[in-house]
């Protein structure tokens, strides 16, 4: 006798999934960080912290998100108040400060992939 019921309607998870737009902008920006495009990561940045603040699914990733955004702006605020005008954020981005960025981003991703397996 087999306990499979193949009767049973399939389990609906997508009130536990991460918003999609979180997942994207979570694996989006470490990678516009790390390849030059520093400044547009600001977009996917923003989008994950937002995710992260307002959806009750990812409430315990706001702590990562809001890291991110931290390291993130301390950069960009430096960004803004240039005195080169001609100088790009990725050019002015310390390598320790962007790996730092996509290391956290990295761990959101990291966590909502472990939370989707099951």
């Amino acid at each position: 006798m087999t306990t499979d019921n193949f009767t049973a309607p399939p389990k609906d998870r997508s009130h536990k999934l991460a918003p999609r737009y979180v997942t994207w902008s979570a694996i989006v920006a470490p990678v516009l960080v790390l390849t030059g495009w520093a400044f547009i990561a600001a977009v996917p940045i923003a989008l994950m912290t937002w995710g992260t603040w307002t959806d009750k699914r990812v409430r315990a990733l706001r702590w990562w998100s809001g890291l991110t955004a931290l390291l993130y702006a301390i950069p960009l605020v430096q960004y803004l108040l240039r005195s080169n005008p001609e100088a790009s954020m990725s050019s002015m981005l310390h390598p320790a400060m962007g790996i730092a960025i996509a290391l956290s981003a990295g761990v959101v991703v990291l966590k909502i992939v472990k939370s989707h397996r099951g």
